[in-house]
């Protein structure tokens, strides 16, 4: 019984018609049309095509006014006989008119370069036993433009170029003492390769050079810190 009061209490005070509990009609919802809420923002969108127009306009004039300037520049020298001045003058204009081209070409080089060194170090990819390899070896990748060609180097840690093969640094790395324990068997196979046995590659570190050791422990901290604590 308490149950069906409370029930009726609330039905009352909040009807489902809308309205409040006093029997008043509640307000209509307003809504607008697509016509309505063009004509509402047309004096924002007004205000917006004027600063752009004249965001627009102010930078034409900033370029005509520079090229004013340099050709009254370039004048004044040729009537003062300055051709060091009037050298000078148009040396600047040129590097003015050419550096947004430089850099953008600048910028699709280095993506060139990166694109070219993500898909030969993925190249290597499937050699490897644990992905995180690549990090090793992707500091012994170099990619720079030999014109317009990319040319590819493989180098020691040393930062010596061994060749410009992915075969040939493919057997490099299978001999080597701190690269060949992470490659897989069929990667790393003859050549004195270690088959990415553990104690091979423990084996192998106690036969580097001073500089190799540094060297891998400056690119490498957690390699050489796996290595070094197997040869003990």
């Amino acid at each position: 019984m308490l149950r069906r009061n409370m029930f009726m209490k609330y039905y009352n005070e909040a009807s489902p018609e809308g309205g409040d509990g006093s029997g008043a009609p509640a307000e209509p919802i307003k809504t607008y049309t697509q016509a309505e809420v063009d004509e509402m923002t047309k004096g924002l969108k007004e205000s917006r095509d004027t600063l752009l127009t004249e965001k627009k306009q102010a930078s034409l004039a900033a370029k005509d006014a520079e090229a004013a300037r340099i050709m009254a520049e370039q004048s004044a020298a040729k009537q003062a006989g300055s051709m060091e001045q009037l050298e000078k003058s148009v040396r600047e204009q040129k590097d003015a008119e050419y550096s947004p081209l430089i850099k953008e070409l600048e910028a699709l080089k280095n993506s060139s370069l990166i694109s070219e060194k993500k898909a030969v170090l993925g190249s290597f990819a499937g050699d490897f036993i644990a992905a995180e390899s690549i990090d090793l070896i992707g500091q012994l990748v170099k990619t720079e433009f030999d014109g317009v060609i990319v040319k590819t180097q493989y180098t020691d840690f040393s930062g010596n170029v061994i060749t410009t093969d992915a075969a040939e640094f493919k057997k490099w790395m299978s001999n080597h003492p701190a690269i060949s324990h992470l490659m897989k068997a069929d990667a790393a196979s003859g050549g004195g390769a270690t088959g990415g046995k553990t104690s091979g590659g423990a084996a192998n570190f106690s036969t580097m050079s001073l500089t190799e050791r540094s060297r891998l422990a400056n690119e490498n901290p957690k390699l050489y810190a796996q290595l070094s604590g197997q040869s003990k």
